[in-house]
């Protein structure tokens, strides 16, 4: 008789709800390849402050998360900032998070992004059966490549050792809060796009002769370590990721090298994270910017540093422009017109996510991808003639005298319009990944088996239950 154990249901209550496909393995019997489908969701509360609305496509409105979900989407990125809003210093400008709803000017609104609004979305994300990939950006403000802010409460920190264990002690009690709220998050990435190592700008911009930069990997390697050791401690279930910015054909010597010098140094981590844009992909000289050119890069990082990946972010443009209200309509944003790709449209941005869909599942190393950002749309509010002021940041120039509007660099690549209305990438392609549900399972494992783990064997990811392996959606491995 089969029925379901309320256990391992439990586990796999974000299916783990991995999107299950089939393909051929060189021996040629079919094997389930395993991949999740994510987002970043990070300003959804700064959208919903905004009162964007968001819509399936029968043109009703709905919670974004109920949008996301019924569409397949089995994966939320959460990049949590430790005091967003606190001013960072680039050059002659100052910059900082954006802070509060322009409803609530002048009041005390909510930090998005950080602490608090991470542990509330965290909720939303479980309850709608997500994974969660936590990424903790250990800083106040964006952090990318070059730019690793060190967070203004740890500007007094005077050597790598005091950074570091504000590092272990801030990691260690925020993934514990996640834990003891039932939100433990299955992935967690240290910083983001780290490729020269974390923590080594003030705020004031200048660079720390501490801090982890890459050409002093003893403190890469030791300020990571302290990250992984924190983060395994509260919750040793959770994989960690380091996350560079090259996740594509141009760049696999430059990626290599960065990881194989952390592994050949001590350093600690689970997989291998990589962004992945064509547009980016292109102007890294990639001969192959598409899918298929991302998956040489996959296949290097099996080969050379033997972890899984994920790809971190994806993104692609749906339409030439920004929305009218940016730069009179005629900006193309950040990721131009996609690299090698023509077509900037949503048959285009369609036909990209299913070829993306289709690399991926010949790919058993790859956990999955997020697509960056599907939700941070331009919308015009009801019918008066503005548009909702969302920016990424908030810029204050030293001339005058407020902060403004440093504008929105990616509303022509989300996976809404600006009505609100998702697109065929979305309620098309990705809807037709979307896994089956959790009371489907059939897993039926012995009594008195008291715990199941998620394990990575022969690169791909499992179930462990006593003796017995399951694939992801609950079937028995022989």
């Amino acid at each position: 008789m089969k029925r379901n154990n309320p256990f391992i249901t439990r586990v796999c209550l974000i299916a783990l709800m991995a999107c299950s496909l089939t393909v051929h393995a060189e021996n040629g019997s079919s094997t389930p390849v395993h991949f999740l489908i994510g987002g970043d969701l990070s300003m959804a509360t700064y959208m919903e402050d905004w009162g964007t609305k968001f819509c399936y496509a029968d043109g009703t409105s709905g919670d974004v998360f109920d949008i996301l979900q019924a569409y397949g989407v089995t994966l939320a990125r959460l990049r949590m900032y430790n005091k967003p809003g606190t001013p960072i210093t680039k050059g002659n400008e100052i910059y900082r998070t954006p802070l509060i709803s322009a409803r609530y000017w002048g009041g005390n609104g909510t930090l998005y992004a950080g602490p608090e609004d991470i542990l509330s979305l965290a909720a939303r994300a479980k309850a709608h059966h997500m994974a969660i990939c936590l990424s903790i950006y250990l800083s106040d403000f964006w952090t990318g490549a070059a730019e690793q802010y060190i967070p203004a409460d740890w500007a007094n920190a005077t050597s790598t050792q005091a950074l570091g264990d504000s590092v272990y002690n801030y990691v260690y009690r925020y993934m514990s809060r996640m834990v003891a709220q039932g939100t433990a998050p299955e992935y967690v990435s240290v910083g983001n796009e780290t490729n020269y190592g974390i923590l080594f700008n003030t705020t004031n911009g200048t660079r720390v002769s501490y801090g982890g930069h890459t050409d002093n990997i003893a403190n890469t390697v030791f300020l990571f370590n302290k990250a992984y050791d924190a983060i395994k401690a509260a919750s040793p279930s959770s994989q960690v990721i380091i996350h560079h910015s090259y996740g594509d054909a141009g760049k696999i010597a430059i990626c290599r090298s960065f990881f194989q010098k952390l592994k050949n140094n001590g350093c600690r981590f689970d997989i291998v994270g990589g962004s992945y844009y064509p547009h980016w992909a292109t102007q890294h000289g990639a001969a192959d910017a598409t899918p298929t050119g991302m998956l040489a890069w996959a296949a290097d990082m099996k080969q050379s540093i033997g972890k899984p990946v994920m790809i971190m972010e994806v993104g692609y443009s749906w339409d030439p422009y920004k929305c009218p209200a940016r730069n009179g309509g005629n900006w193309q944003g950040q990721l131009g017109l996609n690299g090698s790709y023509n077509e900037a449209s949503e048959d285009g941005q369609k036909a990209f996510i299913h070829a993306l869909h289709e690399a991926i599942q010949t790919d058993t190393n790859i956990v999955g991808y997020m697509y960056w950002d599907p939700i941070f749309v331009d919308q015009k509010h009801g019918n008066e003639n503005w548009w909702n002021n969302v920016c990424w940041a908030e810029k204050y120039s030293g001339s005058g005298t407020t902060w403004w509007n440093d504008g929105n660099v990616i509303s022509n690549t989300t996976l809404f319009d600006y009505t609100g209305m998702p697109l065929k990438a979305l309620y098309e392609e990705m809807a037709s990944r979307k896994p089956e549900g959790p009371t489907e399972l059939t897993v039926s494992p012995d009594e008195g088996i008291q715990r199941v783990e998620k394990v990575f064997d022969g690169n791909r990811l499992y179930l462990l239950c006593g003796d017995k392996r399951y694939t992801l959606d609950g079937r028995l491995i022989p």
